[in-house]
């Protein structure tokens, strides 16, 4: 007896089939995406990442910023100058009202508050930091260029796009396979850093370097957020003593 197939069955043995394959696919995709131990050399990783450090000893410049946090977003302008000692940082509204200055050298912030009219100063290491003060505790230029020694690394995953490397301090950074540029730097929770994890995108050129124009920031908490977005940067600019000059009636309290 001969069997003639309607349409409808064909439709559905062709739906069928093609949500098995998609299955497949999607299967096969994310297996790829899973970390395995990578059959190279740290130093072969770490030779092609744009190493900045040696050559870029200052910047300033210019961004925009959108702070999230539970239950509030606030956006402000920074404008910044760092070397590899200091970093400074000036704070306006969304309105261009200068709401205060950071400078850190890395062990403490100094924080000064012009609308309340004080100054802190704090340690960076254990304090519990909130708001924009979680970028201004770290070095600008540290983090717009972000840099380690194949040293460090003491161990290499991989997946189909990118490199894993965990280092010695417990941070593990990932490095996109094509490009070699860092696209992200989580840090363990025993780091006692003010952040938990930076994120790298839109790398651009500029006077010979390659470095990333948006940046975000998650607290060491993971419930705020910090999208920096650089709309100005001069490199290697000659910088002053990155100072905060105090008026004589400003209190600073220490904590």
């Amino acid at each position: 007896m001969h069997l003639k197939s309607s349409p409808h069955f064909l439709r559905f043995c062709f739906l069928l089939l093609s949500i098995t394959l998609y299955s497949c696919s999607t299967s096969k995709k994310l297996a790829n995406q899973s970390y395995q131990p990578a059959g190279i050399d740290a130093a072969s990783i770490v030779s092609k990442i744009p190493d900045n450090k040696d050559q870029l000893y200052s910047v300033k410049g210019e961004g925009r910023a959108i702070v999230s946090e539970p239950g509030n977003t606030e956006r402000v302008t920074l404008l910044f100058a760092s070397n590899r000692q200091k970093s400074l940082v000036t704070i306006r509204n969304g309105i261009g009202i200068e709401g205060g200055q950071l400078l850190t050298d890395g062990d403490t912030l100094l924080i000064y508050n012009k609308i309340d009219k004080y100054a802190r100063k704090i340690p960076i290491h254990g304090s519990n930091l909130d708001h924009i003060n979680r970028l201004a505790a770290l070095n600008i230029l540290d983090i717009i260029s972000y840099s380690f020694s194949a040293g460090e690394v003491q161990e290499i995953l991989e997946n189909d796009e990118t490199y894993k490397l965990i280092l010695a301090a417990g941070a593990k950074v990932y490095i996109d396979k094509q490009s070699y540029l860092v696209q992200k730097v989580v840090q363990p929770e025993y780091s006692q850093l003010p952040y938990s994890k930076i994120t790298y995108d839109a790398y651009g050129s500029l006077n010979g370097f390659t470095l990333p124009r948006r940046i975000t920031i998650f607290g060491a908490e993971e419930k705020s957020k910090i999208a920096l977005q650089l709309t100005a940067l001069k490199l290697n600019p000659d910088l002053n003593s990155l100072t905060i000059n105090l008026p004589n009636d400003i209190p600073v309290y220490y904590r």
